[in-house]
């Protein structure tokens, strides 16, 4: 009886070695058929100039590869993949946490899309399966993606260009109402003012989606706008200067940084020609790959067959769970602000449909930043906040039901105030600005600075207003980073020229220095402070102003 069970578990040992450890999974391929088009975009220098691409057959992954699939691989090579993953989930900086391509925070299925591994991890899988299969499987180029992502089409997306934001959900999987409430519900933060606005419309997947549960392209590809990012073969250019007019892929040059095309669940979805980029070693939470193949797609093997047959069955099993969701409500309407000195009060319109159970309220820190919950459960349609910051921000409010709430209504803003000097002025309680963007800092102190591209520009204004507790001298510092010395920015007291002060080198945009400025008379009592840039390539943190 013992040898039995011995010879039972022998073989059901064996049997699951030959299920995760066997042959590979070739992929489920679509034909792509050859022909031309115009590549790149006139709107965003990186996709110029624009050029005639002629693309011959071949045949592309009509999935993501899936975390099932690099199994195998792991499984049959003990190839050691990256260990740690960065994930985004709050919108901070965290380079990386605990996670590869098998437990990570974000894995809920063996068929969702295999993240968390390098662009060289990515290469290794492609190679062991070209070498197992002797069929010559590779990334796909830039080009190729594009031409398959367009299928034919020359709108910003293959279903259009969705403006308002309500087709996307029959077709990708994206920041959406969805995601916006598990976002909100498991991390506090919001898709919504971090990488555009969130789609009006509900996809029912938080994170990636199990791959295929959407409509395909006129190509038969899914998920080629948003699920994850998908790595490609080139070496990435700032332009295509350098781009082949026969869908090749460019590997000239240094090669330190990789072509990645796509959006993905955790970002609001781009059009079609947006180009990105990242190192080769980089492990994120959003980045994955499918695969090309020259010429017509292969028919399917044995283990692909079985692989398609439990992908179908997971499919189905995900598609009865969204059938059960219930509607998004409908979104607020009429949120308006009354601003004291020390309180503010909200009030909206009563929802119309009855069943709505409460509202939430939402406010940023900064104007435009991404919203965070202040109040839950509320009942009438007003609302009073008595905790009054001395700078500019937003508030919304949302319609709540079956725990499911609904898009955010119209915004509204609180007048900017004033800051009491002497002492430190945030970088992000500027009254106004212009010619600078305002994002979270990666200083030591925290919060936030002023940068943009190639960092704070060279006609950036940047105004404050300050309350002074006593008239005289005070002497101007800040907090800035910069690879470069430069010339600084100049400074004006209520609207009066008071110096320059330059900006010197601190050794990059990551490192953080105190420089002194000028001194400056302020009166007593209310005062604008303006700084006037003269130069890019600077971020400001914060600035003070001391007396004596």
């Amino acid at each position: 009886m013992k040898v039995n069970k011995l010879f039972i578990a022998l073989c059901l040992s064996a049997n699951s070695y030959a299920l995760y450890a066997g042959g590979p999974i070739e992929p489920v391929m679509v034909t792509i058929p050859g022909g031309s088009f115009e590549m790149g975009n006139s709107e965003q220098t990186s996709a110029q100039p624009l050029h005639k691409v002629n693309i011959r057959e071949f045949s592309m992954g009509k999935y993501e590869v899936t975390v099932s699939e690099f199994r195998r691989f792991i499984a049959a090579t003990g190839y050691q993949a990256a260990q740690e993953c960065r994930h985004e989930l709050d919108g901070w900086f965290r380079p990386g946490s605990k996670g590869n391509w098998e437990v990570n925070a974000l894995n809920t299925s063996e068929f969702q899309p295999v993240v968390c591994i390098t662009w060289q991890d990515a290469d290794a899988y492609v190679k062991w399966l070209a070498k197992e299969t002797g069929k010559p499987y590779r990334l796909p180029s830039e080009a190729e993606w594009e031409y398959a992502a367009r299928a034919g089409t020359k709108t910003d997306y293959y279903f259009g260009d969705d403006t308002d934001g309500t087709l996307v959900c029959d077709y990708e999987n994206t920041g959406d109402l969805s995601g916006e409430n598990i976002l909100q519900r498991e991390s506090n933060t919001s898709y919504h003012n971090w990488t555009g606005e969130i789609a009006n419309c509900a996809d029912h997947s938080g994170y990636a989606s199990i791959v295929g549960m959407y409509k395909a392209n006129p190509f038969g590809l899914h998920d080629m706008v948003s699920n994850i990012r998908e790595m490609l073969a080139d070496c990435y250019t700032e332009d295509y200067s350098k781009a082949t007019g026969d869908g090749s892929a460019y590997l000239g040059g240094s090669c330190e940084r990789r072509a990645i095309r796509g959006s993905s669940w955790h970002w609001s979805h781009w059009p079609l020609v947006q180009r990105s980029s990242f190192p080769e070693d980089f492990a994120g939470g959003v980045d994955g790959f499918r695969l090309a193949l020259d010429g017509k797609a292969p028919k399917l093997s044995k283990a692909s067959s079985r692989f398609l047959a439990q992908l179908t069955f997971a499919q189905e099993q995900e598609q009865k769970r969204r059938d059960r969701q219930p509607e998004f409500p409908d979104a607020v309407t009429n949120l308006k602000i009354e601003q004291n000195n020390d309180s503010v009060v909200l009030t909206w319109d009563k929802s119309k449909q009855d069943d709505i159970e409460s509202y939430r309220v939402y406010r940023n820190e900064i104007a435009g930043g991404m919203f965070k919950l202040l109040a839950a459960n509320l009942t009438q349609t007003s609302y009073t906040d008595s905790n009054v910051s001395p700078y500019k921000y937003d508030y919304t409010v949302v319609a709540v039901r079956y725990h499911q709430q609904s898009l955010y209504s119209n915004s509204v803003s609180t007048r900017p105030g004033w800051v009491a000097v002497p002492g430190r002025v945030q970088a992000q309680w500027a009254a106004d600005f212009s010619g600078s963007e305002l994002t979270f800092t990666s200083d030591e102190s925290g919060g936030y600075n002023f940068t943009g591209v190639g960092g704070i520009s060279d006609e950036a204004n940047l105004k404050y207003q300050i309350d002074v507790a006593k008239a005289g001298l005070y002497r101007l510092e800040y907090r800035v980073a910069s690879p470069r010395d430069t010339k600084g920015f100049e400074l004006y007291a209520n609207d009066k020229k008071a110096g320059v002060n330059q900006v010197a080198e601190t050794g990059g945009y990551h490192e953080w220095q105190t420089q002194q400025g000028v001194e400056v008379y302020l009166e007593k009592g209310k005062n604008t402070v303006t700084l006037k840039s003269l130069d890019n390539n600077w971020k400001l943190n914060w600035l003070s102003l001391k007396q004596g």
